[in-house]
């Protein structure tokens, strides 16, 4: 091997490592500036939600009432509670509530729609509705988000609260990696959540498929 070939190896073989500092120090900053955010967003959330809760019942129950009602007519069980959540409005975007992981230490923001720029800033509802058994939430994978989501274990407990404080408890029933295909395997899964986010490569998803305790059921 000449000098100059030798030279030039170490040249690309510090530019790859250097590249790689550059992309870890970039992820861990986008990681620590996603939590900010969503704690911050969070408290906006809990607050909204607190103050829909300190309205007065008659005042609530006139604002969610059914169209039904609006005919003159009583609302049957059914149309009682909308399937659709609540939206509220934060910073521009739209708000469905809050989901807690006590596994992982976990209580985020969920936005009501999704799309890449959104995923960056909170966990985002895809698919669904908790009022519906079908909520499906999609995070990053930063570890401020849903990057530990392969840590739970089957059996622990997750809480989705929505914008009229409703709170919702579920139990952790499986734990997934799927292909990034396995769409079909996520939205109509059967089960009454699913959070779910990619690997740190990008190349599989880690789903969590829950149903609700056996005492909300009740």
């Amino acid at each position: 091997m000449t000098k100059k070939a030798g030279i030039a190896i170490v040249a690309v073989g510090a530019a790859l490592i250097l590249s790689a500092l550059v992309l870890l120090l970039h992820n861990r900053y986008a990681d620590a500036r996603a939590g900010r955010e969503a704690e911050t967003l969070l408290a906006g959330v809990e607050a909204a939600i607190s103050s829909q809760a300190d309205e007065p019942e008659e005042t609530r129950r006139q604002e969610t009432r059914p169209t039904g009602e609006e005919k003159g007519t009583e609302p049957t069980a059914a149309e009682a509670l909308d399937p659709e959540m609540p939206v509220a409005m934060l910073e521009g975007y739209g708000y469905v509530g809050y989901v807690e992981i006590p596994a992982l230490g976990l209580k985020l923001p969920v936005m009501s729609d999704w799309d890449y720029t959104r995923l960056e800033i909170a966990p985002c509802r895809q698919f669904g509705s908790s009022r519906r058994d079908d909520l499906v939430i999609a995070a990053h994978n930063f570890e401020s988000h849903f990057g530990r989501l392969k840590e739970m274990s089957v059996g622990n407990t997750v809480t989705f609260t929505d914008m009229a404080g409703i709170v919702n408890t579920y139990r952790a029933e499986m734990i997934e990696t799927l292909s990034p295909k396995d769409v079909e395997a996520v939205q109509n899964s059967g089960y009454d959540l699913v959070l779910y986010t990619c690997t740190r490569d990008g190349q599989e998803r880690v789903a969590v498929f829950c149903n609700r305790t056996t005492a909300e059921k009740e």
